[in-house]
């Protein structure tokens, strides 16, 4: 009996994998009576990071063209999918995003265009069975596609293995039409980079005795939702989703597409039956799936994550984060159809939002009881829910919630970027810290420096 194909994307940055491919490496490599084959469309300068990897007695693949240069990610699922038909694996396993691009649509893409189920966010995996972020448990299936979060870390490989032959394909393998491949064959372009200021403020140091009255006169502030009115905006744009405001704000006239009960092939055919030139769907995570693999059909340039859009000469400008969000980039597209997933917050039954930092873990009991104080509701930063201390339901960040509670006060909390990006909507931040350097109180209204 032939053992199955696990086909595993890699991405490396600056000379390191992917943790997130490093996690479906090792959840690859933990799998019994199977063939593992690493792939990964790189520069011709990743062949010795491969060949590290082919230690682990797998074979390594790297896709190298100087035509592939500059690809997205539509051109990349392009170039993938062509290198993956050659090898025709069972099973292909992905990292849920990379950390240079954020965007996760490489995967679903994938998925559309080989024609196999999609399975997305893997929490935890035992070998037979992935954990999905609700605690479904489904046993893994040949023709599917699985993504996988940061859980684990990939094992040194052993001192006595020796490197394998890294095979290289170049276009003279996949016969890819050029026109389709790197920048040629890339509808989105990005016109400008630049150092993102989303959610800094001005910190006010406090002594504890105020924090009490400092949430009191938070609650009782008056918030305006702030949605800036463009001077300049499109005749028609088409949404999907909780984002006609945003679309109203950059259109004169706006148009839903109803995606209730409807697969991507139908979806695709209503946009191109209503001749539709611009789509924004909400972030939610299905809608982000379901926007890449339409995206696919349609061949439309695809913008994910965007926190702004503007109208310049008749061309829709959008800004999304990237690397963690440390940077911020003004991205435009050429194709005919194009596609943007907007940032929404994702709103809370509570006013009052607590957060339990990894420097707070002693705490939890403590924090939990004077939340009940204000009715607020308890959030965790994702080193805490990676440690089991707190559920993932209640993950706040980039690969989490993101949130725009009145008050949100945050406890042992360092402040990393892809954590301040999702709470910047909130009405008043305080920050509640031991080392009044931490990046949180560049973020924050007011800081208290207190051992938590």
């Amino acid at each position: 009996m032939n053992s199955k194909k696990v086909l595993v994307t890699l991405k490396f940055f600056k000379g390191e994998l992917n943790p997130f491919d490093a996690t479906a490496l090792e959840c690859a490599l933990s799998m019994t009576h199977v063939e593992v084959i690493a792939l990964t469309m790189a520069p011709i300068s990743v062949k010795e990071q491969l060949t590290q990897i082919s230690r682990f007695g797998i074979k390594c693949i790297l896709v190298s063209d100087v035509s592939y240069a500059g690809s997205d990610t539509l051109a990349t699922s392009l170039v993938l999918s062509e290198a993956i038909k050659e090898i025709e694996p069972d099973i292909i396993f992905c990292g849920r995003q990379s950390v240079d691009g954020d965007t996760a649509q490489v995967p679903p893409m994938l998925a559309q265009r080989l024609n196999y189920n999609f399975v997305n966010k893997v929490m935890d995996f035992d070998g037979q069975e992935a954990i999905l972020r609700d605690g479904e448990r489904l046993s893994i299936k040949s023709n599917t596609v699985y993504t996988f979060e940061k859980f684990k870390i990939l094992r040194f490989p052993s001192i006595f293995s020796k490197p394998q032959e890294v095979l290289v394909w170049n276009n003279d393998k996949l016969n890819i039409p050029i026109n389709l491949c790197g920048q040629k064959g890339s509808p989105t372009k990005v016109i400008r980079t630049f150092e993102s200021a989303v959610g800094r403020r001005f910190c006010e140091f406090i002594d504890e005795s105020q924090l009490d009255s400092i949430i009191q006169s938070a609650l009782n502030k008056k918030r305006d939702e702030i949605l800036v009115e463009k001077t300049e905006k499109l005749p028609l744009v088409h949404y999907v989703g909780k984002v006609e405001k945003i679309a109203k704000s950059i259109a004169e006239r706006t148009v839903c597409i109803n995606h209730n009960n409807k697969n991507a092939y139908e979806i695709a055919n209503e946009i191109k039956n209503l001749n539709a030139k611009v789509v924004i769907w909400e972030d939610d995570d299905k809608l982000k799936v379901l926007s890449s693999k339409v995206a696919t059909i349609l061949g439309a340039g695809n913008c994910a994550d965007c926190i702004d859009f503007k109208v310049q000469n008749s061309k829709l400008i959008m800004t999304r984060p990237a690397l963690g969000g440390t940077i911020s980039a003004d991205i435009v597209c050429d194709s005919d159809v194009s596609f943007a997933t907007a940032r929404t917050v994702k709103k809370g039954l509570k006013d009052v939002i607590f957060t339990i930092g990894y420097g707070a873990i002693n705490c939890v009991n403590d924090i939990k009881r004077l939340a009940e104080k204000y009715n607020a509701e308890v959030c965790a930063t994702r080193k805490v829910v990676d440690a089991g201390i707190m559920p993932y339901t209640s993950q706040v960040g980039l690969t989490g919630r993101i949130v725009s509670p009145k008050v949100y006060v945050s406890f042992g909390v360092s402040g990393a970027v892809q954590h301040t990006c999702a709470i910047s909507g909130a009405g008043t931040i305080i920050a509640i810290n031991n080392n009044k350097d931490e990046r949180i109180f560049d973020y924050a209204d007011y800081g208290v420096i207190k051992e938590v």
